[in-house]
């Protein structure tokens, strides 16, 4: 294999991938809400799609893990299903099942999450150094390209773009996927794990106390971001401002995402993960404050400390704390805590935003960072 054409292939891939975040979590509530979907309904439908995500994580995580299904072939069915399931949505009128299919393009997303890091580790057992921090900060520089475009489009066309463009990226991450090594039988018989020494967390005590504390970060970072657009509105801004807002943090995460490796060094990524929580209540609570537009774009820059840090390290943090025998299950299980954030933010942000309006939003994410701030802290000081 080629390193520098292996390496171009997954930047690729992730990039796509993390282009489709975009419209799955950042464009749901504006698309939904113009097909008279209300924002409690908005958050029941994204939790439950989560909470299906986070069970098929583990189930095809384990599956490749123990080279039961090829990881390639398996992606592929699923990016083949997302790409019609969106082009789909063109023809439907109906908001109710608008809801549901759209539902089920995000369930897709995130299940593949895990099993895309997989090729990670893949190229590391076949002696092909690839660079993670640089394909997660070319998705970086993707995102905030897709973040502009989808925003200006959508204030200027209207929601009927987000679906198209969901497809045209799950075509582009099918055709990538076909290029791709076959991810069955990379294991072998001493890596990989069997019934009886499946991942437990109960033997990994730090590693479940910071899975708990990144869920409680997620659910504010994933309740901002579900809901974003009506912290913007709040301040008199648009969808146009909601997409600037989002390439701002975007292109903000790929220093980081870049760098990673040589600011790592042999310093354990425990340390940067926890850095990264701390940062996260830092943004949590200035976003209560934020009085403009241009104050929330000013909290954005702190994405380069907060999510920014914590998607270059936690894939590194996985296979230190847990070793490469559980890889892709420990992937799945650190992929969960952004499923979980969602399930969570999704249903409170629904409810709080219905209920009492974007203060209490804003107010119950911080309290959630704080205390998964706490927990992050904690974790990292019993490993």
């Amino acid at each position: 294999m080629d390193e520098r054409r292996e390496n171009i292939r997954y930047c690729a891939l992730l990039g796509v991938h993390t282009m489709m975040l975009c419209p799955a979590i950042n464009f749901v509530a504006p698309y939904l809400s113009a097909a008279q979907v209300s924002t409690k309904s908005i958050g029941i439908l994204v939790a439950v799609s989560c909470l299906l995500a986070v069970v098929f994580q583990q189930i095809f995580g384990r599956m490749v893990d123990r080279n039961l299904v090829d990881g390639k072939k398996l992606l592929l069915f699923m990016t083949a299903i997302l790409t019609l399931a969106a082009f789909s949505l063109i023809f439907v009128n109906v908001g109710g099942l608008r809801a549901v299919i759209f539902g089920g393009l995000y369930c897709l997303t995130l299940i593949m999450m895990p099993i895309l890091y997989s090729f990670t580790f893949f190229y590391e057992n076949k002696g092909i150094s690839v660079n993670y921090g640089v394909a997660r900060g070319c998705g970086s520089m993707s995102y905030a390209a897709c973040s502009v475009i989808l925003g200006f489009l959508v204030a200027k066309l209207g929601t009927g773009v987000v679906p198209v463009s969901y497809g045209i990226l799950g075509a582009a991450l099918f055709a990538i996927l076909l290029s791709m090594p076959t991810l069955k039988g990379t294991a072998t018989k001493s890596s990989a794990p069997t019934q009886s020494t499946s991942l437990q967390l109960s033997k990994f005590p730090a590693f479940r106390l910071m899975l708990i504390g990144l869920s409680l970060v997620m659910l504010f970072h994933n309740m901002l971001m579900t809901y974003f657009i009506y912290a913007i509105e709040h301040v008199g801004g648009d969808s146009s401002n909601l997409g600037i807002a989002l390439a701002i943090a975007a292109a903000l995460e790929i220093p980081i995402l870049f760098l990673y490796t040589r600011i790592k060094g042999n310093t354990p990524s425990k340390y940067f993960l926890t850095a990264s929580g701390i940062f996260f209540f830092a943004k949590a609570a200035l976003f209560v404050v934020a009085q403009s537009v241009t104050m929330i774009y000013l909290v954005q820059c702190l994405q380069i400390v907060s999510y920014g840090l914590m998607a270059a390290a936690r894939v590194y943090y996985v296979d230190e704390t847990v070793g490469k025998k559980y890889e892709t299950t420990g992937q799945a299980y650190m992929s969960a805590t952004e499923t979980v954030g969602i399930v969570f933010g999704s249903i409170i942000g629904g409810f709080l935003m219905q209920g009492f309006g974007v203060g209490a939003l804003l107010w119950g994410g911080a309290v959630a960072s704080f205390v998964g701030m706490v927990c992050m802290i904690k974790a990292m000081r019993n490993s």
